[in-house]
């Protein structure tokens, strides 16, 4: 895929959006893969006055610092740090049941509300073992260093992880992973490093810039359906933050997956408030997932070419199927709408 098809899709949305200054506009130029990453990093800096001075330059300190996991069921929901190697495992993982890890994305970490809730919601709704995995500081990283460089750290730490899980008992297939944004790509290069044998991921919006159109970027570098029995990708900023076409055994777009999505748009008079539409429809895709933990929270699409036909009802009469844990995994795209309001439903 060509530069060209992620950022004129995004150029297109933002002239119809907006009559807004264009000083973003000019940092999406083709000259170069990296404007784009470049741009993101701009825009979130505009967009969020709470993530200080991004970092620049090599790693020191020590990867069991930087990458950590913390442990819990619905027995002992408090979760606990949970070392590599741990003595203790067998009181903070029970064994007997199947095991899911939740990885955030780029400026974000693990003691964010998003993660802590939808890691409560799945030991509550599905009676497993969750694992959020805390990658903080090198998500802080200015976005064109680390969605390449610091993913492949974070993933490899987890690898390692993971098999020992495996070692003290814990089978492959009953280990599941879901990611937002990097973390759906970190998910997929561990399913990569682990050929495939996982029991399922959930690439909840996956990044897409520096992971959708350079020519050096293979799949074991990305997340698609060959890193697990069991992929989806559930997509709401489609060709801006996230990836333009899903590659998961099922491929969720919600409002047609594009920023901006029904509950994110906003009055555009700078380029801030543009960024903060794409950014909020970015996290958006965490909502649904979080929200389809409960089997009672349904969010159902319709399978169908593309989100055109949806709109014009062309695919009324074709398989439907619910987004997350739930789904009834028959494959394929499936589209559907959301309300503008919390739950979405």
């Amino acid at each position: 895929m060509s530069l060209n098809s992620v950022v004129i899709p995004l150029l297109a949305l933002i002239s119809t959006l907006s009559s807004a200054s264009c000083g973003l506009l000019n940092l999406f130029n083709t000259s170069s893969d990296y404007n784009l990453a470049s741009a993101i990093d701009t825009a979130f800096a505009k967009s969020r006055n709470d993530i200080g001075l991004l970092l620049t330059g090599d790693v020191s300190t020590p990867i069991e610092e930087d990458v950590t996991f913390w442990c819990g069921n619905r027995l002992s929901p408090e979760l606990n740090q949970t070392l590599l190697d741990d003595p203790d495992v067998h009181e903070k993982i029970n064994f007997t049941k199947p095991i899911m890890l939740i990885t955030h994305g780029w400026l974000d970490d693990h003691k964010k509300n998003w993660i802590q809730n939808t890691a409560q919601d799945a030991m509550e709704n599905m009676d497993i073992n969750v694992c959020v995995v805390g990658w903080g500081n090198l998500a802080r990283y200015v976005y064109y260093q680390s969605a390449r460089k610091h993913t492949l750290l974070v993933s490899k730490y987890m690898t390692e992880f993971i098999n020992f899980l495996n070692k003290e008992g814990m089978a492959l297939e009953d280990v599941s992973l879901a990611g937002h944004s990097l973390g759906a790509q970190i998910c997929g290069q561990v399913g990569y490093n682990l050929k495939g044998k996982l029991g399922a991921i959930y690439g909840i919006d996956p990044a897409g810039p520096l992971f959708t159109f350079p020519l050096d970027n293979g799949l074991e570098n990305r997340l698609d359906s060959s890193d697990a029995k069991y992929v989806q990708m559930i997509i709401t900023s489609r060709g801006t933050l996230g990836v333009r076409k899903g590659e998961g055994h099922e491929n969720f777009y919600p409002n047609g997956g594009d920023a901006p999505q029904p509950n994110c748009v906003l009055p555009l008079t700078s380029d801030a408030e543009m960024a903060d539409q794409i950014v909020c429809s970015h996290l958006h895709a965490t909502s649904l997932f979080r929200f389809s933990l409960d089997p009672k929270m349904i969010f159902k699409g319709r399978k169908c070419f593309n989100w055109m036909s949806y709109f014009l009802k062309s695919c009324s009469l074709n398989p439907a199927n619910v987004i997350g844990v739930h789904s009834q995994k028959i494959g394929g795209d499936f589209y559907l709408r959301t309300s503008d309001d919390s739950p979405y439903v």
